[in-house]
């Protein structure tokens, strides 16, 4: 379990840098888009704000899904889930973990035969950049969801096991 433990906080450093970076494009985003206001204010519209601005906001929410999934602030309706004891909640937790990971294996897996199939083709735009890079980033993200919806199943597995544990009355578990 050790090397388990230091797994899920290696992943954590790695998902915390990508937010880092995701906040960073954000803000570029912020940045450009006032350029961008300036310029068009000034007779000067440029020709690439609207392409960068567009892939930002593909990309952005891709990089920090799994982070938030780790911090629990994705929406959630569990008004009844709440009234349900603790190792139950941990067991639907876990069912609904394990449903979000084959979801996002499937949505990563179709993201990277598009990503495949888009290899060597051009954006029709101003900047012709190239189309598998940006449309990459929903096979990245939705693998890093996957995995993070993988250590989420784990924990509440371990929750369920140890709630059931207390409820048995062994000794030194729960």
């Amino acid at each position: 379990m050790k090397i388990l433990s230091d797994l899920i906080r290696i992943w954590d450093h790695c998902i915390d840098a990508i937010v880092v970076l995701a906040s960073i494009f954000f803000w570029g985003q912020m940045l450009i888009v006032n350029i961008e206001v300036f310029s068009r204010y000034f007779g000067r519209p440029t020709t690439w704000v609207a392409e960068i601005s567009s892939i930002l906001v593909l990309w952005i929410p891709f990089m920090i899904a799994a982070w938030v999934l780790r911090n629990e602030g994705h929406v959630k309706m569990d008004m009844l889930v709440e009234r349900l004891s603790p190792r139950s909640q941990a067991l639907l937790n876990f069912v609904s973990s394990l449903i979000g990971v084959m979801v996002m294996l499937v949505v990563a897996i179709a993201g990277l035969m598009t990503t495949l199939y888009w290899i060597g083709n051009k954006t029709p735009t101003m900047l012709m950049l190239p189309r598998s890079p940006i449309i990459g980033i929903i096979f990245v993200g939705s693998l890093l969801l996957a995995i993070q919806f993988l250590i989420r199943a784990l924990g509440n597995l371990n929750r369920w096991r140890a709630g059931r544990a207390k409820e048995s009355g062994i000794p030194g578990k729960g």
